[in-house]
């Protein structure tokens, strides 16, 4: 099974991504680096440098989101327009999955995540995020693959993406 069908599926399990720094920004390698095989993959995938600034998002992410973020700019750590815990309250970007993958180069595996769009529709958001590592095991990235999470019900959002 290829890699596409794994993330598709959600075999998530012993997933490594690689990457490199060019002129200080993050170069990703192998799927990361094809737009059009990231398009076709029908869960959310981004990719963002350690500072947290998007670079790549597919339009699975995009539709998610309700919007399409201005890649390489100030948005920093997702592309949705609010972010939320299942409780319900603000998460804050910096404090999102991917800023404590970036920040501690561990892996966070089926977090839930509320995605809020601009028009206030809401969407749990089953997350996995892992660090994007150069050849000498440094992190210089990070990708979130996400999917709309229909296992749990939360009041208040929508049931189907």
């Amino acid at each position: 099974m290829d890699l596409i069908d794994k993330i598709t599926r959600g075999e998530l399990d012993g997933l490594k991504f690689q990457g490199a720094l060019e002129s200080g920004k993050l170069a990703p390698e192998g799927l990361l680096a094809d737009q059009q095989a990231i398009d076709d993959i029908p869960v959310g995938i981004y990719v963002l440098e350690t500072d947290g600034t998007l670079i790549t998002c597919n339009q699975a992410a995009i539709a998610a989101w309700g919007r399409t973020p201005e890649l390489g700019t100030s948005e920093k750590y997702c592309g949705a327009f609010r972010l939320r815990y299942p409780s319900g309250e603000v998460m804050p970007h910096n404090q999102a999955p991917p800023a404590v993958v970036t920040n501690n180069g561990g892996t966070v595996r089926d977090a839930d995540v509320i995605c809020e769009q601009p028009d206030g529709t809401r969407l749990l958001a089953l997350v996995n995020v892992f660090p994007i590592r150069d050849e000498s095991d440094t992190v210089v990235g990070a990708v979130n693959i996400f999917r709309h999470n229909t296992s749990k019900k939360v009041p208040g959002l929508v049931a189907e993406a």
